[in-house]
């Protein structure tokens, strides 16, 4: 079961297909409950095999039923978005809202998006929704999270103004290698908005932010390179000769894809975490 998973998702082996169905569909044919829920997404998401998301709905359903949180989560993700199955908004959010409470990253972070952005209409609007759902995805490290309670700790949007704890979240964010995180970080320290400015170290994190394809990072790179003396900008290089800045994937494993997870049912992970089957 594991192999395959990991043949699934990419996770410390190529992603492959045909052997995760190979390993997976016995399995879950078998009523192995991870099983049931991996196999569940690739009939929900086509993935190797022909689409067919009502009986990929049923595994997962299955599985979820056994305690698997992760198929909790994606039974969630698609009864709110009716994948599979009738569309339920308050259902689907009851589900992954108790995926969440079973300490699942994912669902926490699914839920700080769905709540942020609104869900496409399907789910209301709530900053003040969002935000306890985002802290503890963050504080589980997850870096999607700790973008977001930095841009709403900046700003002041479902969490109280900090300018200080937003720098700390961006920071956090960014040593993972996130680059919107690594763009906040540089542009919040050459602005100074409440932190003491730091040229040099904005240097640092819109480049590496930049190299990673940001454009607006890009666009503030040009602001910050125009004020530096030449002194200035031979620390910066050197800096980034010394420390090459980290990227996505470099600082080791990503709890949660970013963003949060994708619209359709999400691979499991392959190991189980604290609070029950994930």
């Amino acid at each position: 079961f594991e192999l395959g998973c990991a043949y699934l998702s990419a996770e410390q082996v190529p992603r492959n297909l045909p052997e995760a169905r190979r390993l997976l569909e016995p399995a879950a044919a078998a009523g192995h409950p991870e099983a049931m829920g991996a196999f569940g997404v690739m009939l929900a998401r086509g993935l190797g095999i022909e689409v067919d998301a009502q009986a990929g709905f049923a595994l997962i359903k299955r599985a979820a039923e056994a305690g698997v949180v992760s198929a909790l989560l994606n039974q969630g993700i698609m009864t709110l978005r009716g994948q599979g199955t009738t569309p339920d908004v308050p259902a689907g959010l009851a589900l992954i809202t108790r995926a969440a409470e079973l300490g699942n990253v994912d669902a926490q972070v699914r839920l700080a998006e769905a709540y942020y952005l609104g869900e496409g209409g399907l789910v209301p609007k709530s900053e003040a929704a969002a935000a306890p759902w985002a802290v503890k995805a963050a504080k589980a490290g997850n870096p999607w999270a700790q973008n977001l309670v930095g841009t709403m700790k900046e700003h002041g949007i479902g969490l109280d103004r900090d300018p200080v704890g937003a720098l700390d979240a961006y920071r956090q964010a960014a040593r993972q290698g996130d680059p919107k995180a690594q763009s906040n970080l540089g542009r919040l320290l050459h602005n100074g908005m409440g932190v003491p400015a730091d040229r040099t170290e904005a240097y640092y994190w819109l480049r590496a932010s930049a190299d990673q394809g940001e454009v607006t990072a890009r666009n503030f790179l040009a602001e910050v390179e125009a004020g530096f003396t030449d002194e200035q900008r031979a620390a910066a290089e050197d800096r980034l000769r010394q420390s090459p800045p980290p990227r996505i994937g470099s600082a080791g494993p990503r709890r949660g894809p970013g963003p949060p997870i994708p619209r359709d049912p999400a691979p499991p992970p392959r190991h189980a975490a604290e609070g029950g089957r994930q």
